[in-house]
């Protein structure tokens, strides 16, 4: 616990330095950990063999559509990871299995693509960085209060089999956590406290969807942790999971509901 209390105390300081720098120096931090967090989903699913020099390719062309060019660039660069892992896939002859390595691999770059792809285009809206603010320290919130909050008070398992240690008390917990939290970081944005309160409500539902969505992939692959990149946090999978999700409706909501870029 001290271990994960000092780590997220270090991520929380370096995401502030990073996400008000922006520039290259966002897009260099969320650039690796993409290829990180994509290392570790090609790693995990290393039994289906997928063409992992198609999926960092074509993770890094997206990324860096999302950062320098716009999102239909973006959406198109996430496209090339069929052509790529097609492609490649298939030096040498067609071999079975190839469906799956081509699925596998194309999964592995939507996955970190539209997730760090939505964060980096949200980052770059007019009021992008008060947005990536709120919308990290809230996924953030959302995760810990629920940790929490499902320790001291958790008796009512939310998914049994999928993740055994998750409440709907540590559920609750985490929804009003994180509803107070981005109530509180919007009394210094432009967003309204109506606007601040449906942000909330989209990062707390959506949060442990993406948590239980990692949850099944490791379950399937039988491990504990994706990754020893943070200790006492895991690796970028499992530090970023919730994020992930959480980024991309947040990004929809900042540009169909708020307004567009």
């Amino acid at each position: 616990m001290r271990t994960r209390i000092i780590m997220g105390a270090a991520f929380a300081v370096g995401a502030v330095l990073l996400i008000v720098l922006g520039g290259p120096w966002f897009f260099g931090a969320v650039l690796i950990l993409g290829l990180i967090g994509v290392s570790e989903f090609y790693r995990i699913t290393l039994q289906q063999r997928p063409v992992v020099l198609a999926g960092f390719l074509s993770l890094a062309a997206a990324l860096t559509a999302a950062w320098y060019g716009s999102s239909a660039a973006f959406l198109g660069a996430l496209g090339l990871s069929v052509l790529l892992s097609f492609g490649l896939g298939l030096v040498g002859g067609p071999k079975p299995g190839v469906t799956v390595r081509i699925a596998v691999t194309v999964l592995g770059v939507v996955y970190l693509g539209l997730g760090f792809g939505a964060l980096l285009l949200m980052r770059r809206l007019d009021d992008g960085m008060a947005l990536v603010l709120t919308v990290v320290f809230g996924t953030w919130a959302s995760d810990t209060v629920a940790y929490f909050s499902g320790r001291f008070f958790g008796q009512t398992p939310m998914t049994p089999v999928l993740s055994p240690n998750k409440t709907w008390e540590g559920f609750a917990g985490g929804v009003i956590g994180t509803l107070v939290l981005v109530e509180f970081i919007g009394l210094y944005t432009v967003l309204t406290p109506m606007q601040s309160l449906y942000l909330g409500l989209v990062i707390a539902l959506v949060a442990p969807v993406g948590d239980l969505f990692e949850s099944l992939i490791k379950r399937d692959a039988q491990i504990k942790d994706a990754g020893t990149l943070f200790p006492g946090h895991g690796g970028v999978l499992d530090r970023f999971d919730a994020l992930l999700f959480v980024s991309v409706a947040a990004y929809f909501f900042a540009t169909q509901v708020l307004g567009p870029a």
